[in-house]
């Protein structure tokens, strides 16, 4: 998937719980940009799907309205339980 890159607040938080932020990730489709109001401000993001089974895994970041910000832009949040299968 590429490079884990933590946010300012330690841990990215998804409305189901944990995320990571990455610098690069694969096999995702983007989909539609909209304007989101994040608990880090305002942000123009694009919901991340698989490319195989087409559920929505998390978010890319395209624009930070917030100069302190402007770091998240085309960065990709993957929430925690989308990605990781526990107890194999």
């Amino acid at each position: 998937m590429g490079k884990r890159c933590l946010d300012d607040s330690s841990m990215p938080q998804a409305t189901s719980g944990r995320a990571f932020l990455f610098s690069h990730a694969i096999n995702i489709v983007e989909g539609p940009k909209e304007d989101r109001h994040l608990i880090t401000g305002l942000h123009t993001v694009a919901d991340v799907f698989c490319s195989d089974c087409g559920e929505i895994l998390g978010w890319k970041y395209e624009r930070a309205y917030d100069e302190s910000q402007k770091y998240k832009e085309g960065k990709v949040v993957l929430e925690n339980f989308k990605i990781v299968k526990e107890n194999w």
